[in-house]
């Protein structure tokens, strides 16, 4: 089968990291896949690395901005005719507006929903094409939930499949060790996420005093990159544990720090199904989470990780003061979710059960 997935960009982030997975495992199962980039090569490098390294084809298309909405049209169009795949694959808004305008062709077309995202009208000028679509692939069950209604006058099935961890390639990462360039504490406190308010930046510098200052033997690692960068670091400069929080910006060793928490910190606002919980997770890391989309479906309402944003600083104070051999039995449940229901192995499967049938239903 041929299957193309077209994407807005591959600049390092949960939707691109998944997509990359979900095009080296159809590769690996046989497939010729090729992956179409809206915007232009990126940065870092590290997403094109693991593609090229699995055999798997990119296109830029090296549009850049809004005002490149036509040019990218008919790029995307001309890539879709010359490709001529069976099966095409859009993820993020921009990318399921374009491959909805440029699939002349009739090709079956899957728009996947990565995020409860805020911005209602996004969905409502998606729901003019979904006629158009064989069937739309929400990430968790909440964002299913939540863009059922925008698409209720349409005929186009909604299914979920969750995100997949390479839980070998996660433990081989955090196996490389604690960075060298980075002071390690003897309790090592971890957040991974883009700075800006979506993630929650904002609560996490609020709890600094109550996770740190009273307690020497903690550290606050700030792994990500992000438009509140440097407020973030001027906010660091004043508190009083500033010594102990380290604003590290985006790290290739992330795994590595995550690998040696005692807890993970993730107090965001909206999400789709964050692929750090899982990672952190599948390490066996305890986390401290604010009740974000996909949340519950990793963690579970009994877990004991799951807290409203006011009392989300206190609570994870308190996982802090847990017994360590507490902290290991979250950590073990965690890993063990992870490795019987949220593999890439079980993604990608879900993912071509959908292709090879053709309707939308897992």
């Amino acid at each position: 089968m041929k299957i193309a997935l077209v994407i807005t960009e591959l600049e390092p982030g949960g939707a691109e990291r998944n997509l990359v997975k979900l095009a080296t495992g159809c590769s690996h199962s046989g497939h010729e896949v090729t992956v179409i980039s809206i915007g232009p090569v990126p940065k870092n490098g590290a997403l094109p690395g693991i593609l090229e390294r699995a055999g798997v084809a990119v296109v830029y298309l090296n549009c850049r901005s809004i005002w490149s909405f036509v040019r990218a049209v008919i790029k995307l169009r001309f890539s879709l005719r010359r490709l001529n795949p069976d099966v095409v694959q859009s993820f993020l808004y921009h990318a399921n507006i374009l491959t909805s305008l440029s699939n002349t062709n009739g090709v079956p077309h899957y728009v996947g929903l990565r995020v409860r995202d805020p911005r209602e009208r996004r969905y409502r000028r998606l729901a003019r094409y979904s006629s158009r679509w064989n069937g739309i692939i929400c990430v968790s069950r909440d964002v299913e939930d939540f863009v059922r209604p925008f698409f209720s006058d349409s005929a186009t099935p909604i299914c979920t499949i969750g995100n997949g961890v390479d839980t070998i390639a996660v433990k081989e990462a955090a196996m490389q060790g604690w960075p060298a360039d980075l002071p390690r504490a003897d309790e090592p406190i971890v957040f991974i996420g883009r700075l800006d308010r979506q993630k929650g930046i904002d609560t996490l510098l609020g709890a600094v005093p109550k996770l740190l200052d009273h307690y020497e033997r903690r550290q606050l690692y700030v792994i990500g990159d992000g438009p509140l960068k440097q407020k973030i670091e001027e906010a660091v400069h004043k508190l009083d544990s500033k010594e102990r929080v380290h604003i590290v910006g985006y790290r290739d060793d992330a795994l590595s720090i995550l690998s040696g928490a005692k807890l993970f910190l993730f107090p965001s606002r909206w999400e789709g199904m964050p692929n750090v919980i899982m990672e952190a997770m599948a390490l066996g890391i305890p986390v401290c989470s604010t009740p974000v989309d996909g949340v519950v479906e990793l963690l579970g309402n009994e877990s004991g990780q799951i807290y409203v944003r006011e009392s989300w600083a206190t609570a994870a104070s308190d996982m802090l003061l847990l017994e360590p051999d507490q902290l290991q039995s979250i950590g073990y449940i965690n890993s063990s979710v992870i490795q019987n229901k949220f593999t890439v192995q079980k993604m990608v499967g879900q993912y071509l059960d959908i292709y090879e049938r053709g309707n939308c239903h897992v």
